[in-house]
Order: structure tokens, then sequence, then C-alpha cells
């Protein structure tokens, strides 16, 4: 029988380290795994080549083919941060790129969570991909500020009203790993220094990589009722996301 097809969301190069162990499996079942990132990466004169490279070499190293990475942010010209003012351009193009109707399988997609504007946008922008491709819809987190306040953030940490969690079960030495790949996003260090600690504090746990289903009727509400993390750290305001992407937000 053949495998249901399984394509994963993410906004920047690197932003994969959350969902390391769902594209293993999915390639050790033989699915076919596609992957497509939605901005160039390029925040505050990073090297976007660079950047898509160590993407390729970690994701390459899980089993993934570089054939099916796709750096359509960096192709597109979408600046790292500005995805939610470039929604109306990009929605179209990769739908004409990737919105085959009937491919079915799954969308993975980053969580409606309010950690970073691009990650919610790359949520918007997942959902019509999904709907388009008649495919399940699931959603991962990366990091998040619900309940915290200043710098401080959660890494890997659903929100319950993103619904039902489901865990992948992990060895202990399949989440180090996980956290070894982290050390070679090398141009990402500063990034890491900071986030890594949380990510392996989650490693500590079996349960440490999850995914939920995704309600599209979710996003007409504030991922939560605290600041969102990116108003915290300089971002654009919720009002002002919200205002952006009216039209990709469903009720």
């Amino acid at each position: 029988m053949k495998q249901a097809p399984l394509l994963a969301v993410f906004a920047h190069p690197d932003d994969e380290f959350a969902v390391f162990p769902w594209l293993r499996r999915a390639i050790s079942e033989g699915r076919k795994v596609e992957a497509v990132w939605l901005t160039d990466g390029g925040w505050g004169g990073q090297d976007t080549v660079r950047r898509r490279a160590e993407s390729i070499a970690v994701l390459s190293s899980l089993g993934l083919d570089p054939v099916s990475m796709h750096f359509c942010g960096e192709e597109w010209q979408v600046p790292d941060g500005e995805l939610h003012l470039r929604l109306h351009e990009v929605v179209p193009r990769l739908l004409e790129r990737l919105g085959r109707a009937g491919v079915g399988g799954e969308v993975l997609m980053p969580a409606w969570e309010g950690g970073h504007h691009d990650h919610d946008a790359s949520h918007l922008a997942g959902i019509r991909l999904a709907q388009a491709r008649g495919a399940r819809m699931s959603q991962y987190s990366l990091y998040h500020g619900q309940g915290l306040s200043g710098p401080w953030f959660r890494v890997l940490s659903p929100l319950p009203a993103n619904g039902v969690v489901e865990t992948l079960p992990t060895t202990l030495g399949e989440r180090l790993h996980c956290a070894a790949l982290c050390l070679r996003y090398r141009s990402q260090w500063k990034s890491f220094v900071g986030l890594l600690p949380f990510y392996l504090w989650r490693m500590r746990r079996a349960d440490a990589f999850w995914r939920q289903p995704v309600d599209p009727r979710r996003t007409a509400q504030r991922p939560h009722e605290d600041p969102m993390l990116y108003e915290r750290r300089g971002g654009p305001q919720w009002a002002d996301f919200a205002t952006a992407t009216a039209a990709y937000r469903q009720d």
C-alpha cells in the first residue's frame, strides 16, 4: 500500500529542530517527505546561502532527499520577519508549486502560538496548502511566551487551546541526537545559545516531541490572551499582524 506523503512547512531554515523525529519516522516508513521554507532566513543580514546549506546537510543526514527541499522564501525573496506582509503573494505561488489537488497525506505546520510572527504566518499558509491538497493538518510548537513575561519563553510546549496532543515517544539516544543536530546550525549559534538549554530540558522526557490537529477556525482568535512573544521582542503588534493576515484567518 502506498504510504501517505508528508509535507513539512517551515518559516526559517533551522525551524526543523522541532520535528526531527517526525521527519525521520515518516522517511523510515517509506513515505514521500517534502519540506518547504517560506522566508529567506536573512534576518539581520544573515547569509541565506549558508542557512540553506545547513538545513540541507542536517535533513539529508536524516534521509531526506535535497530534491524534496523547497526554499521558496529565498527563491521568492521573502524577507525573514515579513511573511505576514507577503501572504497575498506567497500563498498563490505556494499553491501553484505544491498545492496539487488530491495529493492527500499530511501537512505539518508551525503551531498557532504567538511565538514568532513568521511561524504564525506559516501556519496560515500551511492551512491553505493542506486544504488545496486535501491533506490532514497537523501543527508543532517551536516556542511561545504564554504565561511568561520579558524575554522568557517555552520550547516545544503545546497550547491546550490547540487541541489534543499526540506524542511521538523517543529514546534518550534519539533525543540526544536531535540536540546534537542543533549544533550543526553553526550560523545560528547565538539563537541556540538561548534556545538549546530549554530544548535540552525538554529532551529529558520521552514525550518531548508531539503534534496537534489544526482547526482553521482557531485562527480567528488570538493564539493566547497574553502579549505575543514577538510583541515583547520588538516585532509587530498583534493588531497589526491580525490586520495584515485578515484574509487568511478563518471564522
